[in-house]
């Protein structure tokens, strides 16, 4: 990218400006944090309305995620910025039904780079609902606005935010004690502030056939279709705009025992592009994760994946996301808690988009953890201290990285 746009992008703002705004931010996360301990009592279990609010500080040694080669296109790559973000959660049961919503609201705001601010917001609605004692489903919305990673933006330093809205319904209807068949359709759109070309709409369908074991444990087969676009990327020889993708789906829920909880998807995925056949996909995808009770103090958590996924770039038809990760949570104390986290992704860019790039399509290597100490003094509010550091390293020169990061949150929940 021209070296004059990233300086002009990444220059640090030269005046103090916005300090009332954030110490507005600071005001209202104390007020709100010093309001939990003056309740004179918890909300129970199961209750219907839980509000929270949190106030999160990070310091970020590399916030644009450059690579060496490009520190020296920015004065300064490191930033401090804060996070609140206030909601209520929601869990309704009248009768066999259920109501689950979520409501919230974060502003993130930047102490350097504060052309980076902006107001993020996460809604979700979902009806699970029950009719006599064979059918059942769901029927729900969301709608998440956050900001792009910057890591995947290539160093342009630019405030794209990202909008994405999902629907959906699904029923199944359980004609023997141990057999169910379904079926469901969702709806999906990622709309983008700046980088426009990365829209995508989906629409898809699935039909599945369950069975339920005697023990409890869930296996189904599922068939899916879907149909996707990308509106705003140009007619082009080198990219596609359209796809179509099948799914011959297993999924599993099995309680192995009373400590071991696995759930898996495995499947042959057939995706198919609008122009080059040679753009095509057709493999062996799925994720198999489970959870483990080690003590009645610790619990891990492991994941491995294999995943076929739009690309968040627009020099690439979609990417094939291939990694592993493991967790570790430990209650040292009644108050105190120990999390730490591990992760490898390779990330293959695919769908040969022709031209120039043939022959040269990116392949990254990502490993990052984290390190963290909770505190509960009273059970509705928690403190939480804790490290980050991540490192990708790249085919293509200029898409590597390194960075460490410290925070500080404090939660409270009504």
């Amino acid at each position: 990218m021209p070296r004059e746009t990233v300086q002009r992008g990444c220059e640090p703002r030269r005046e103090k400006v916005g300090r009332g705004r954030r110490d507005g931010m600071l005001l209202f996360a104390g007020v709100g944090v010093a309001a939990l301990y003056a309740l004179p009592g918890l909300a129970a279990e199961g209750d219907t309305f839980s509000p929270f609010v949190s106030y999160t500080r990070y310091y970020d040694s590399n916030l644009y995620r450059l690579d060496d080669n490009e520190s020296s296109l920015v004065p300064d790559k490191s930033d401090q910025y804060n996070v609140l973000t206030a909601g209520l959660n929601v869990d309704w049961r009248p009768g066999r039904q259920q109501v689950l919503a979520k409501a919230s609201k974060s502003l993130v705001r930047f102490s350097r780079y504060d052309h980076l601010d902006y107001d993020g917001s996460d809604y979700q609605l979902r009806w699970n609902w029950r009719l006599g004692n064979h059918l059942s489903g769901g029927i729900g919305g969301t709608e998440k606005v956050t900001q792009s990673n910057l890591g995947n933006q290539g160093g342009v330093p630019v405030n794209n935010e990202v909008t994405l809205r999902r629907g959906f319904a699904d029923g199944a209807w359980q004609f023997h004690p141990r057999w169910s068949v379904g079926a469901g359709a969702a709806t999906v759109e990622s709309t983008n502030s700046v980088l426009t070309l990365l829209d995508y709409e989906e629409d898809s369908v699935h039909a599945t056939l369950g069975y339920k074991t005697p023990k409890g444990s869930k296996l189904s087969g599922q068939l899916r279709r879907a149909e996707g676009e990308y509106p705003n990327r140009p007619v082009s020889s080198t990219l596609d705009r359209e796809y179509t993708q099948t799914e011959y789906n297993l999924l599993g829920d099995w309680t192995l025992t009373g400590k071991l909880i696995a759930h898996g998807k495995i499947g042959y995925v057939q995706r198919e592009h609008d122009t080059r056949a040679q753009r095509d996909f057709s493999g062996v995808a799925g994720r198999l994760s489970a959870d483990y009770m080690l003590t009645g103090k610790t619990t891990l958590n492991a994941a491995i994946y294999r995943e076929v996924a739009n690309s968040d770039r627009d020099d690439a038809t979609y990417q094939i996301n291939t990694g592993t990760s493991l967790g570790a949570a430990w209650r040292a104390t009644s108050k105190i808690t120990v999390r730490g986290n591990a992760a490898f992704e390779n990330r293959q860019f695919e769908g040969d988009p022709g031209g120039p790039l043939v022959g040269d399509q990116r392949d990254d290597d990502t490993v990052s953890g984290s390190l963290s100490v909770g505190y509960s003094p009273i059970e509705a509010a928690t403190i939480e201290l804790g490290v980050q550091a991540g490192k990708r390293d790249s085919n293509i020169t200029g898409y590597g990285y390194d960075f460490h990061a410290v925070f500080l949150s404090v939660r409270g929940d009504f």
